[in-house]
């Protein structure tokens, strides 16, 4: 098995004699992205372009997009879950390699995987195959959910929380909206918008928020769900709303204790990997020995807006 100087090296050499790479960089984290000859960077990376790294940056993970005849011929490994209420879904699969213990697949349905993830031991370098004979149809499918997963894995260590939430800049500041799925955390991100001034959308599905000097920044990914919100631009986090419906709107600040578990179930997490949660727990508690978290129940009115902005903004 190569060391994993080795492998920094390796991708060095491959990175400096590569066609059709192209770095981006997230909330300071570079990564590089290789296509094959005839894949248009913007046809298949469109949302990645305002994220786009000039400078030769190092990467914190390279991914490739390779076509294969027949996923099946991969031999991934046997099926241990496969994960999500609904698409994309989720396959974890127990490597037989000399790489990561594990391999990935994403897909539409439960039926099979649309794609797969194979990466190294350190998943520095990876390849996301999709069927040849679907591949412009399945490839930013493809390359999305790997490039999300191998982020969210590759940046726990660096202070890094990948967030499913909505967040809205307001007065130099920035406001994150949390809740289960069909909660309403975008149509309370629209209330804002479209009843308290100086409201913008700074993303509406994944956002991130890292550490920096001590105080906990928010940024604009790639990575917005169905909204095309794709904005590198960051700011500090000010508030972190959980959300839940109600016939009243009512809004409390949380102790630090259930401000932490209201954030702890919305960060993408690699729960099979030990370390990679022991940092996702380090840095939840870290933002919330600086955030205010708030509990509001409400409804999909104006009057939900301007009772969660009169509370979170002073």
């Amino acid at each position: 098995m190569l060391s994993t100087t080795k492998i920094r090296i390796n991708i060095a050499i491959f990175e400096c004699f590569m066609e059709n790479l192209y770095k981006y960089t997230v909330a300071g984290h570079t990564f590089a992205v290789s296509l094959p000859d005839g894949y248009l960077e913007q046809d298949y990376l469109s949302p990645y372009l305002p994220f786009k790294e000039s400078d030769k940056t190092a990467s914190l993970f390279t991914l490739r997009l390779e076509e294969s005849e027949s996923l099946r011929s991969l031999n991934p490994g046997e099926v241990l879950e496969c994960m999500n209420d609904e698409a994309p879904y989720f396959w974890l699969f127990k490597s037989e390699g000399e790489g990561y213990p594990y391999n990935f697949g994403f897909s539409y349905t439960k039926s099979h995987p649309d794609c797969i993830v194979m990466c190294s031991a350190d998943m520095a370098d990876n390849v996301v195959y999709v069927p040849s004979a679907y591949a412009s149809r399945l490839a930013e499918f493809a390359l999305s959910n790997a490039m999300m997963l191998l982020y969210t894995f590759r940046t726990h260590p660096y202070d890094t929380l990948m967030v499913h939430a909505s967040v809205i800049s307001h007065g130099g500041n920035a406001y994150m909206f949390l809740g289960r799925s069909g909660t309403g955390k975008s149509t309370h991100s629209r209330l804002w918008l479209e009843n308290i001034d100086d409201s913008v959308l700074l993303n509406d599905d994944n956002p991130v928020i890292r550490m920096i000097d001590g105080e906990a920044i928010v940024y604009g990914t790639p990575w917005s769900g169905k909204t095309p919100c794709y904005k590198n631009e960051s700011l500090p986090l000010k508030a972190v709303v959980r959300l839940s419906q109600a016939p009243y709107n009512k809004i409390a600040q949380l102790p630090p204790l259930q401000a932490y578990a209201s954030l702890m179930p919305a960060c993408s997490c690699m729960r099979w990997d030990s370390a990679s949660t022991g940092y996702l727990h380090k840095t939840v508690e870290n933002v919330i020995m600086k955030v205010r978290g708030w509990h509001l129940e409400c409804l999909p009115d104006a009057d939900a807006a301007h009772v969660c902005h009169d509370a979170v903004t002073i």
